[in-house]
């Protein structure tokens, strides 16, 4: 558990679950934003756990994006706990995603930070986190937005602009990745993408899985656009897995351009095809080596 300003504090479940019995720090008031995710126990209202200490429980599912229903409701709660002078601890399982991602906002809201860019600074001198910041309308936007990566979905896709063009963008080795690092960190693998198609000037789409989409007005757009896209993508970054923060680099995806779904395959199988006695990619390598395996996947 960190103290990050003035009354919060930030933590995991464990240091939520340690001040039943050790209190130190004399917290009063405990925000859980602990919803659906990978870790059992599940998620839980422990209020009756915490006696004496005002608790809110707030269900956010572990996908990074946090619903702007539930950030109202949270806002609202650390705000009268702060103004009757509690000390806070705001928790998910880890403390590395969702409730940073609160208390960010909050730190904006209540002046302590002018934005969310300071808000996140603020936290990582005390804390190693990836907030999640990303905002969705609970009830008006879910059905167009992709919970795993907060692109449009299919039905976007297929709602919106009609384009001459499309390209479809598959993830390398997503199992393997998923196999090893687990599925919360490829989720993030593909929220990173997503971002990432959309920071070049893509107009992207989640289709399913691994699998996106991306519109666009000529071939040699898309090409362009999405071959920065990969140059930007295999370059190193962090990620959160197994409780930790692992530097991963190499990750790379296929894309085929066509103005025809079969075309787009086809084009996607001959990417894939000109990849086949490519060299490992380096995250792979690491794998192979820790595992002390050496045989090809």
């Amino acid at each position: 558990m960190h103290h990050i300003i003035n009354n919060l504090w930030l933590g995991s479940q464990e240091d939520a679950d340690k001040l039943v019995r050790h209190n130190p720090e004399k917290i009063s008031a405990i925000l859980n934003v602990r919803g659906p995710d990978a870790y059992y126990p599940p998620g839980r209202d422990q209020s009756g756990e915490h006696r004496g200490k005002a608790y809110k429980w707030i269900a956010t599912p572990d996908t990074g994006v946090i619903a702007r229903d539930h950030l109202r409701e949270a806002l609202a709660w650390l705000k009268e706990r702060t103004e009757k002078h509690e000390n806070i601890l705001l928790h998910c399982k880890h403390g590395i995603s969702r409730s940073p991602g609160f208390l960010a906002a909050f730190m904006v809201q209540s002046g302590i930070s002018a934005s969310l860019e300071d808000a996140i600074a603020t936290i990582r001198l005390h804390r190693n986190v990836q907030p999640a910041v990303q905002m969705m309308e609970h009830v008006s936007r879910v059905v167009l937005i992709s919970a795993v990566t907060g692109l449009p979905n299919r039905t976007a896709f297929e709602q919106g602009e009609k384009s001459a063009f499309t390209a479809i963008v598959d993830v390398e080795l997503m199992k393997v990745f998923n196999d090893h690092y687990g599925q919360i960190a490829g989720d993030l693998l593909l929220r990173r993408l997503g971002r990432i198609l959309v920071s070049v000037g893509l107009d992207a789409y989640h289709e399913r899985g691994d699998e996106l989409l991306c519109k666009g007005k000529s071939r040699e757009e898309l090409t362009q656009k999405l071959s920065r896209a990969r140059e930007i993508f295999r370059e190193s970054f962090q990620i959160y897995a197994d409780g930790r923060i692992r530097t991963i680099e190499g990750t790379d995806f296929s894309f085929g351009v066509g103005t025809t779904e079969d075309e787009q395959k086809a084009a996607l199988g001959e990417a894939r095809k000109a990849k086949a006695g490519a060299e490992s990619p380096e995250w792979l390598r690491q794998i192979i080596a820790s595992a002390g395996a050496g045989e090809p996947w």
